[in-house]
């Protein structure tokens, strides 16, 4: 009996891995952008970022070179960027045609469109 669940949870495994897991709908191609991470004082182009919508709003997800990641979503008017979850709020403004975000120690330049031009 034992053999028998074995081969069935490895059937199973083999089955969510294979072709109908790259059938899946493809992700946007990650962006790199400037951030500085821990209080560094200098922004560097350390960081990516993914595109996606919330809600009807504007959400990212910036990821660390170091695996960590951020979530943060466009306020209602679209002049701000929030922490999307976490215990901490951010800081932010829109400066033409980008976000500049400090969330704890750590701070990031988001372009408004995925080909803004590099501050």
């Amino acid at each position: 009996m034992f053999t028998r669940i074995s081969s069935l949870a490895i059937t199973l495994l083999l089955t969510a891995c294979g072709p109908a897991a790259e059938d899946a709908a493809p992700q946007a191609k990650a962006e790199t952008i400037w951030c500085g991470l821990g209080g560094a004082t200098e922004l560097a182009q350390d960081c990516t970022l993914e595109r996606g919508t919330e809600e009807g709003r504007a959400a990212f997800v910036v990821r660390h070179p170091d695996g960590k990641f951020r979530r943060l979503v466009a306020s209602a008017d679209g002049q701000n960027l929030m922490a999307a979850d976490g215990a901490e709020q951010s800081q932010s403004a829109l400066k033409q045609d980008r976000w500049e975000v400090i969330l704890g120690d750590d701070r990031y330049v988001v372009p408004v469109k995925a080909d803004a031009p590099k501050p």
